[in-house]
């Protein structure tokens, strides 16, 4: 490993300079230090990858890119949950008994879901999980718009059947008939 350490050593002193600035003109101040700890930690798992003397920058530049790449995906999918999570009431200053009801209102959607066939769960998911629109569905399923619309529409009455039928047995559980109290 001791050559592996020379030839690290010597292409990061020789280009950590431009990967950050590299780094620095395409991301965020806070995020640039991790962009090009991640650029360099490739590095190090790919050594005999890198091309020879001056060709080896453009190659680091590539790293470096796929490393910005998969940090700016992150930040979408983050502000994507973030936009979920407050098209639910959930916000920063939620309280924690807020909260907990909306986990468990969420836990009880997801085991009614799990009572419905796999292709009513298919469409559900098709339509809630990965936002697809209707013509989009119709081609992942090879079916009609009009077919899947039909289909939508009878898996949510069926989601909305069992996840009722939930709450109905919940209802008759000792603590919710003490109101509440565990």
């Amino acid at each position: 490993m001791a050559g592996g350490d020379a030839q690290f050593r010597e292409i990061h002193d020789r280009f950590y300079r431009h990967v950050y600035a590299y780094c620095r003109r395409r991301t965020r101040p806070d995020a640039v230090e991790d962009a090009v700890s991640d650029t360099f930690m490739t590095v190090w798992r790919r050594l005999d990858e890198i091309p020879p003397g001056d060709e080896a920058l453009p190659w680091l530049y590539g790293v470096a890119y796929r490393v910005l790449a998969h940090q700016w995906r992150s930040a979408v999918r983050r502000q994507r949950l973030a936009d979920k999570l407050s098209s639910l009431g959930v916000t920063a200053t939620s309280l924690p008994e807020d909260v907990v009801v909306l986990r468990q209102e969420a836990r009880q959607v997801m085991i009614a879901l799990a009572a419905l066939k796999k292709s009513d769960q298919e469409i559900l998911r098709l339509t809630t999980w990965e936002e697809l629109s209707q013509p989009e569905i119709a081609i992942a399923l090879g079916i009609t718009v009009a077919a899947v619309r039909q289909r939508i529409y009878e898996a949510k009455k069926k989601l909305a059947h069992a996840y009722n039928r939930l709450e109905d047995r919940r209802a008759d559980l000792p603590a919710a008939q003490k109101g509440g109290a565990w």
